[in-house]
């Protein structure tokens, strides 16, 4: 097995880490929003933040490097790589949208009262719609880069 061979094997299962999450936080929190009643979402918000920091940053951490090493072990230039820069571009555009947006909102719905219905509703609806727009935007990434468009 290459070097090339493990850098490839990492950045697949960094790219799966990194959507999976996404994906499979995104139907869960909707479905625990809609028991709220019988599971306190406080809780919910909490383990959304672990996943992401486990799973999404690692996940998006070791995509980047390996990516970039792997450009390299090829000799492309990296602003002359169109699928490149559209996967980077992609990766940046979700980690901005994280950190500005998900990120915020995610530590509100951790910290929001019991009683806030309201604000839960209003919170979780900008999440979610902004949490999917996100993951639209990592799969664009995923395109550009498996079609290497």
């Amino acid at each position: 097995m290459t070097r090339v061979d493990v850098l490839r094997g990492l950045h697949v299962t960094a790219a799966v880490l990194l959507l999976g999450n996404a994906v499979v936080t995104g139907f869960w929190a909707t479905f625990l929003y809609r028991v709220r009643e019988t599971v306190p979402f406080r809780q919910v918000a909490r383990a959304i933040l672990w996943a992401d920091f486990f799973f999404t940053a690692t996940g998006g951490a070791v995509l980047a490097v390996t990516g970039f090493l792997l450009l390299q072990s090829r000799g492309l230039p990296f602003m002359q790589t169109p699928w490149m820069v559209k996967g980077a571009t992609s990766l940046a555009v979700a980690l901005l949208l994280w950190l500005v947006f998900l990120l915020r909102d995610q530590l509100k719905l951790k910290h929001m009262p019991k009683d806030d219905r309201r604000g839960l509703r209003s919170i979780f609806l900008r999440w979610t719609i902004v949490g999917w727009l996100t993951t639209f935007v990592l799969f664009y990434g995923l395109w550009a880069m498996v079609n290497k468009q």
